[in-house]
């Protein structure tokens, strides 16, 4: 995540200071795992359940990258994890992801009529039909005294969500094969591709990560665990897909081969460059604390 340089409403993080003496013990041994507020023992920990529902404070940063800041100064928490619950807070409780889908909504309005083929346009429905499903779970997950009440809502959206992200994510191999067949795109058609791809792999981590919160919100920390560690190997397949749509385009460039398609292509290996060294991507796709002790069935 390029943290934006914004004025942020307040928003609600872990207050550290009333955790318990047991939860800190077990912080300290490695022994916890949290999730979306919710402390439970760790696996190989020899305990099972909940340890604690933490407490939250509102706290107001001036910008998204003080607020990351906040997290390293963290003295219970790992710096990581810390890192984690902020950026989830700002994924949630700001304009932050909403700013991002909106980018993406209109990109895929210009290349719907821009760009008229069959392939294109089913996959932009895919695309579209996801981000809802995201914006849906961040609207469920804003008032955390909810929990209860968003549980029917929150299960199918769960199951439909996770299906439209792997049409979404399909469609990043389809599209950079489209970008890379030379003779059919113009510069602008392959530049506006190309950043569409881009974008989406900036966004899928944020959304996956939405995804995981709502799944612990409505009490199924494990089925959270598999969204998040399915979701991050998914991604890390997609991106690996960049990288060498990447490559190949870099080596056609080294020959002379993009024509007027090379100013486009040195832009967009600028912005990807940041999207690949991603530390906050690469912690929004990360289990901080490890895996939770399984819970036995009752």
């Amino acid at each position: 995540m390029q943290a934006a340089a914004e004025l942020l409403e307040k928003i609600w993080v872990l207050d550290e200071a009333a955790f318990s003496k047991a939860l800190i013990d077990a912080l300290a041994a490695g022994k916890a795992v949290i999730h979306d507020g919710v402390a439970y023992y760790a696996a190989g920990s020899g305990k099972t359940g909940v340890i604690q529902h933490l407490p939250f404070k509102e706290t107001v940063f001036k910008s998204a990258e003080e607020a990351l800041k906040a997290a390293q100064m963290t003295t219970v928490m790992a710096t990581a994890a810390s890192t984690c619950v902020i950026l989830g807070a700002l994924i949630i409780q700001t304009k932050y992801l909403a700013a991002k889908l909106d980018k993406i909504q209109n990109t895929v309005d210009e290349i719907a009529k821009e760009l008229h083929t069959q392939n294109i346009v089913y996959y932009m429905d895919k695309v579209t039909d996801y981000i809802g499903s995201i914006e849906v779970a961040r609207t469920l997950l804003k008032d955390r005294s909810l929990a209860s009440e968003i549980k029917e809502v929150a299960f199918p959206l769960l199951a439909t969500a996770a299906a439209k992200r792997n049409h979404a994510m399909s469609f990043i191999d389809n599209i950079l094969a489209l970008a890379q067949s030379r003779n059919e795109l113009s510069s602008k058609h392959y530049e506006l591709v190309v950043n569409f791809a881009h974008m989406m792999l900036e966004v899928m981590p944020l959304g996956i990560h939405t995804e995981y919160l709502l799944a612990a919100r409505v009490g199924k920390p494990m089925l959270a665990q598999l969204i998040l560690e399915d979701g991050a190997e998914r991604y890390q397949g997609a991106m690996q897909q960049y990288k060498a749509f990447l490559n190949a385009q870099h080596r056609e460039l080294v020959r002379g081969n993009m024509g007027d398609k090379t100013v486009v292509l040195q832009r967009i290996e600028d912005k990807a460059r940041h999207l690949i060294q991603s530390q906050e991507n690469q912690l929004l796709l990360t289990l901080p604390y490890g895996r939770m002790a399984t819970l036995e069935a009752a």
